[in-house]
């Protein structure tokens, strides 16, 4: 048995000598002497190397998914952020869309055609019994109730003061009641809102509109001057724009005002006491 261990001792022991030769002359460039060992040595150590670079690559790269190492760990963390991030964004956009799809609808006076909820529950709006209140109260606001339904308060104030010259009538596309006024006269926002259109459009002219809790938004058309910007929160009562003549859809200083429910146009009187 000792002889065995010997023998093998020795072999590994062994001295070999690789020799580089040029092959013109036979010059000698290299020569390096190797032994069992040192090769075992070399062999085992450029592995672990290589296990190292592996590793790092595949723990601090791109190629981490491939690897559970704790950076990994991290890295997918991150990236399920990332994910939720986006998400929230398309539902975002998509919010932005389809607001915009309807501004757009509401400053031409088209129907916007929604789900059979959303017009039922616009059209019982449009059905609502008012209840004005007395004294200083009833210059500027007006509470309504649904008819034989739980009441729901609005408190709106009253956009301006003046005559109504024309009413709301769906069949003649006129989605709103129009109210003569001295020109430049104040124009007040309904409601507490945000202003989410406040520009020029041909028909119109200057042209005011207000989101409103509750889904409803508030349309200001043919003034003058426009006193709000896009963005601006304004409280109910606060002066918006003032009184005019713009756009080619007009006859005389004038506003036109609308009450949208939900993309669905309602009847503000049933709203406001004018």
């Amino acid at each position: 048995m000792s002889s065995i261990r010997k023998r093998i001792s020795k072999k590994f022991k062994n001295r070999y000598r690789v020799i580089l030769r040029q092959d013109e002359n036979l010059e000698e460039k290299i020569a390096v002497v190797l032994t069992p060992w040192n090769v075992i040595i070399a062999v085992f150590s450029s592995l672990l190397l290589f296990g190292v670079f592996i590793y790092f690559l595949l723990a601090y790269t791109p190629l981490n998914h491939l690897f559970p190492t704790k950076s990994a760990k991290y890295s997918n963390i991150e990236q399920y952020a990332m994910v939720q991030k986006i998400d929230s964004l398309e539902v975002r956009l998509a919010q932005l869309n389809l607001q915009s799809e309807v501004l757009g609808k509401v400053l031409a006076g088209e129907d916007i055609v929604m789900g059979q909820e959303v017009v039922n529950e616009a059209m019982e709006a449009n059905n609502v019994q008012e209840a004005i209140p007395s004294g200083k109260q009833n210059e500027k606001s007006a509470t309504v109730r649904p008819a034989e339904k739980t009441a729901i308060n609005y408190s709106f104030f009253i956009p301006l003061k003046g005559v109504v010259s024309d009413t709301f009538n769906v069949d003649r596309k006129h989605l709103g009641i129009d109210i003569a006024a001295n020109s430049k006269d104040v124009i007040k926002s309904v409601q507490n809102g945000t202003v989410i259109f406040a520009a020029w459009t041909p028909s119109s002219g200057h042209t005011l509109l207000i989101q409103h809790p509750n889904d409803f938004i508030s349309v200001y058309k043919h003034n003058a001057v426009l006193l709000k910007k896009e963005g601006t929160f304004v409280r109910a009562g606060d002066a918006i724009a003032l009184v005019g003549n713009t756009g080619e859809l007009t006859s005389g200083p004038h506003l036109h005002f609308e009450l949208w429910k939900k993309g669905v146009a309602v009847n503000p009187v049933n709203f406001i006491n004018f």
